[in-house]
């Protein structure tokens, strides 16, 4: 029987592209929109925001559901049309947005603790 010798394997340094500041707290997700040069963001400071891929500015005002207190948005997902997105937040509920306007369409209630993953189904 051989004996090999065991290397360290080379991990590849990871080098950020662009810096994408604006949030005041911790980002829980990400999603791609559609086009290929934006994505959406959602965090723990309770907002969701869109930047542009290319030079990594925000795009807009902060998205931020007017009817709710300050709670974090733990999740996000796109829907497969990319005209909504639907989140989940830390007090429970369940919010669906509307990509061309950032405003709230739809909220569902009835978790008792934070909502942490959302998918979609095609």
């Amino acid at each position: 029987m051989s004996s090999q010798t065991s290397k360290k394997q080379q991990t590849p340094e990871v080098t950020s592209i662009k810096k994408m500041r604006g949030h005041t707290s911790a980002v829980e997700g990400v999603v791609h929109l559609p086009g290929g040069r934006r994505i959406m963001t959602c965090s723990w400071d309770g907002s969701l925001r869109v930047w542009d891929l290319e030079s990594g500015a925000q795009i807009g005002e902060d998205w931020k559901d007017d009817e709710a207190k300050k709670v974090g948005v733990y999740s996000i997902a796109l829907s497969p049309n990319g005209k909504t997105v639907v989140t989940g937040s830390g007090d429970g509920k369940v919010k669906l947005w509307d990509v061309k306007t950032g405003k709230v369409i739809e909220r569902w209630t009835g978790h008792t603790q934070g909502v942490t993953s959302r998918h979609w189904y095609g």
